[in-house]
């Protein structure tokens, strides 16, 4: 199957060049790599210009939702079976991609997820905040789906882009511009109950405590990842028959 990733970017020019020392130096399982600039202004969008991976230009900013719909309306587009996400601001490590693709390459799943917190998994650095905060996700999740993950809001991921072809939903709403996209979607597989799906140990590593190491908005970014968990419940829309 033909796979891309994507590597969204806004602003991001103090970690961007680490990670892309990164991919020159790993040997990517993938066949293609494609960088976003989500309208960034910082510089990001001229490294990005330069790196020698293809890339798309978002001219501002609407969100990780919108890079992640145009991102995959130019994959499907291409002929790609496969779609995988990574991380811009360095967090994932390129080296585990496999992890998440292989997988499905392998006939194993329909969509993989990484989790920091299974055997296997790290998370250097992890701030409190988010340790306390993502099991309280985690049972959230949970009581909505039925299903119990270990890692609901982990963003290392990838799929069969023929999930959405199937998609009975509207995937390219405006709603999901944010961070609703990943999170929608990922709640229809799970309520579909026959969509094969897995999580996989992966790293998130943070900086050290006093760095900037999210840019999630208090408050406003949860409600828009936890939105999009209830939406899916009860707005009875699914997958067609595969």
């Amino acid at each position: 199957m033909k796979s891309l990733f994507f590597i969204p970017v806004y602003n991001q020019v103090q970690e961007l060049p680490g990670l892309l020392t990164e991919l020159a130096a790993t040997d990517l399982p993938c066949d293609t790599l494609l960088f976003l600039n989500n309208g960034s202004n910082d510089g990001s969008e001229e490294l990005i210009h330069a790196c020698g991976f293809p890339w798309l230009d978002v001219p501002s900013n609407r969100g990780i939702g919108h890079g992640f719909i145009v991102a995959i309306d130019w994959a499907l587009a291409q002929g790609y079976e496969v779609f995988g996400a990574l991380a811009g601001n360095g967090k994932m490590l390129p080296t585990e991609m496999h992890r998440v693709l292989d997988p499905i390459l392998q006939g194993e799943a329909d969509y993989v997820t990484g989790s920091r917190f299974l055997s296997g998994g790290s998370s250097p650095n992890l701030p409190r905040f988010r340790e306390r905060s993502i099991p309280v996700v985690n049972r959230f999740v949970q009581a909505l789906t039925g299903v119990r993950l270990t890692d609901a809001t982990c963003g290392y991921r990838a799929f069969r882009l023929d999930l959405l072809r199937r998609a009975r939903f509207a995937w390219h709403a405006p709603w999901l511009d944010g961070y609703g996209f990943e999170y929608y979607l990922y709640a229809k597989v799970l309520l579909a109950r026959s969509i094969r799906w897995k999580e996989v140990p992966i790293t998130m590593r943070y900086p050290p405590p006093g760095h900037r190491y999210s840019k999630i908005k208090p408050l406003v970014g949860w409600y828009d990842m936890l939105k999009p968990w209830v939406v899916a419940r009860f707005d009875g829309r699914g997958f067609a028959e595969g």
